[in-house]
């Protein structure tokens, strides 16, 4: 990591900051670059703190205790991850991995600077407390989805939410992907695979799957 010019832009909470807050978290951040595949944070690494994305996709996971990884939530270009600090919010008891998706750029508030933030300025408390109950819903949701939607479901959902999310029906992405995403065996994925392609609602290559019928797809979804 290297220190970096104080990129105010992307801090929501700026302007609630006192003039020496500002200069706390301006002598402090850091700047650093993350390549796609990297683990990013998990229970074996440091605490880091607050990051804050400028670039690229971090996807955010648990590990079921058969090894099994399952996506839960993504931060975007532009948002910040808390579960990075989970080691100063008292209400995150779990672990969360996290890892880059593309290769990224993003500012980092180190732990010990997130905390004096986090305990001093109540501005600051209630916007990462805010933002991890944003997250804590979308896992639940994910969690929702393992219950009770049939893999073929899951799947299709996924299919469509990341063809909306990268403009493009033709989805570069490998089966082992695809299950760490919906939370299955690979096995199980590229079986569902196949018969969604017998259906003739995806076309699949190797690394990669292209939809064919978005309509078919949202039946699916829908039972």
């Amino acid at each position: 990591m290297t220190m970096n010019p104080c990129p105010i832009e992307l801090f929501p909470f700026w302007n609630q900051l006192t003039a020496q807050e500002k200069r706390l978290l301006c002598d402090n951040v850091q700047t650093t670059i993350y390549r796609q595949g990297q683990i990013v944070a998990s229970s074996m690494t440091e605490c880091m703190g607050l990051i804050l994305l400028r670039s690229g996709v971090l996807r955010l996971g648990l590990l079921s205790e058969d090894g099994r990884q399952v996506t839960i939530s993504r931060v975007l270009a532009g948002e910040i991850c808390v579960f990075s600090a989970s080691c100063v919010l008292s209400s995150i008891t779990f672990d969360v991995g996290i890892d880059a998706e593309t290769d990224c750029e993003a500012y980092v508030i180190p732990a010990s600077i997130t905390a004096k933030l986090i305990h001093s300025n109540v501005y600051v408390e209630n916007f990462v407390y805010k933002k991890a109950a944003e997250r804590f819903s979308e896992i639940l949701s994910a969690v929702e989805r393992i219950l009770f939607n049939t893999l073929e479901q899951r799947l299709a959902a996924y299919l469509l939410e990341e063809s909306a999310r990268q403009h493009t029906d033709k989805l570069k992405v490998t089966h082992e992907q695809l299950a760490q995403n919906i939370g299955s065996a690979r096995e199980a994925v590229t079986r569902t695979a196949r018969q969604l392609a017998q259906k003739q609602c995806v076309e699949l290559k190797r690394g990669s799957v292209t939809i064919l019928d978005h309509e078919k797809l949202k039946e699916i979804c829908c039972g």
